[in-house]
C-alpha cells in the first residue's frame, strides 16, 4: 500500500502529461514531441517566478500556465498550421515537433544554464502518518492540484461551446468543420490547453525533482507511455493510464529495483502495443475526448 501511495503523485503528474498528448492528437492529429520541453519550461518559470520573484506558488503557477499557454498557441500558429494547410506529410510535422523541443532546451540552457536548480516545497516537508503509511504535504498538493486540473478541463470539454467544438473536431474533423465549426481555432486551443497542464506538470513536479534543461525528455516520453496506455486521444485513458504508469513505477522500483523502473516502463508500452495496439481504454476510434 505504502509503494501505490508513493506512485500516486507522479501518476498525477504522467496523467497532466498525457493529457497534453492525447489532446493535440485527438484535435489536430499532431503527436507533439515538445510536450516534455513544455514541462521543462514550465519548471523553469516556477522557479524564476516562485524562488527568484518571490511571487508566490499560486501565483507562479498561474503565470506559468498562462505563459506556456500562450507558447503553444504561436507554435500551433506559426509552425504547425501552415504545414497542416500544404498538407505535409504527418512525418514532417512530427519532426516539426521534434525541432520545436531542441529549441525550447537551448533556450532553456541559455537562459537558466546547465546547473540544476531546485523550487522548495510551498508546504511542510514532514511527512504526514496514516497508521503506518506516511504521505509528504508536497505529494497530497501535486495530487489535489493535479486532480483539480483534470476535472476543471473535463468540465470545459463537456459544458463549454469551445470544448463541445474541441470534441466534435475530435470525433470527426470534416463533418465537424462543415458543421461549421472552426477546426483550426479547436486546435489552438488543444495546443493551449495541452501547453498550460504541461506547465501545471513541471513547477508541480519541481521541488520533487531537480529542474534541468533537459529533463523533458524522460517526463516527455513517460508521458507518451501512459497517453499510449490509455489510448492516444482519449482523455479518461490518458488520467487512468497516468496514475496506472506512476503506481507500477513505484512497486517495480520497491519490489524489484529501481534500477530496472524505465526498462519495466517501456516493456509495459511494447506489450500494449502488441497486445492491444488503441490502449486499454480506447475501444472504437483513434480520437476520443
Amino acid at each position: 500500500m505504502q509503494y501505490i501511495l508513493n506512485g500516486l503523485p507522479i501518476g498525477a503528474i504522467y496523467a497532466l502529461v498525457a493529457l497534453g498528448f492525447s489532446l493535440t492528437y485527438a484535435s489536430a492529429g499532431v503527436l507533439n514531441w515538445a510536450q516534455g520541453d513544455i514541462v521543462m519550461l514550465g519548471a523553469f518559470l516556477g522557479f524564476t517566478f516562485f524562488q527568484i520573484m518571490n511571487l508566490g506558488f499560486s501565483v507562479s503557477l498561474c503565470i506559468s500556465m498562462i505563459t506556456l499557454a500562450v507558447i503553444g498557441i504561436m507554435v500551433q500558429f506559426f509552425i504547425l498550421r501552415p504545414m497542416q494547410k500544404r498538407q505535409a506529410p504527418e512525418i514532417n510535422v512530427v519532426i516539426a515537433t521534434l525541432g520545436v523541443a531542441i529549441i525550447m532546451r537551448n533556450i532553456a540552457l541559455i537562459i537558466w544554464g546547465a546547473d540544476a536548480q531546485i523550487i522548495p516545497s510551498p508546504v511542510s516537508n514532514n511527512p504526514i502518518q496514516f497508521s503506518m503509511l506516511s504521505i509528504t504535504p508536497q505529494d497530497i498538493l501535486i495530487i489535489a492540484i493535479g486532480i483539480l486540473l483534470m476535472l476543471i478541463l473535463q468540465v470545459f470539454l463537456k459544458y463549454t461551446t469551445e470544448g463541445r467544438a474541441l470534441r466534435a473536431v475530435a470525433q470527426d474533423r470534416y463533418a465537424a468543420i462543415v458543421m461549421g465549426i472552426d477546426a483550426e481555432r479547436s486546435d489552438a486551443i488543444a495546443f493551449a490547453a495541452s501547453s498550460a497542464l504541461g506547465a501545471a506538470a513541471g513547477i508541480l513536479v519541481a521541488p520533487v525533482f531537480f529542474i534541468t534543461f533537459n529533463m523533458g525528455v524522460g517526463i516527455g516520453l513517460k508521458g507518451f507511455v501512459a497517453a499510449v496506455i490509455g489510448g492516444l486521444g482519449n482523455i479518461p485513458g490518458a488520467i487512468a493510464g497516468g496514475f496506472f504508469l506512476g503506481v507500477v513505477e513505484s512497486l517495480a522500483g520497491g519490489q524489484i529495483s529501481s534500477g530496472y523502473r524505465d526498462a519495466i516502463t517501456f516493456a509495459l508500452l511494447i506489450l500494449v502495443l502488441w497486445l492491444k495496439p488503441t490502449g486499454l481504454f480506447l475501444q472504437k476510434t483513434r480520437q476520443k475526448v
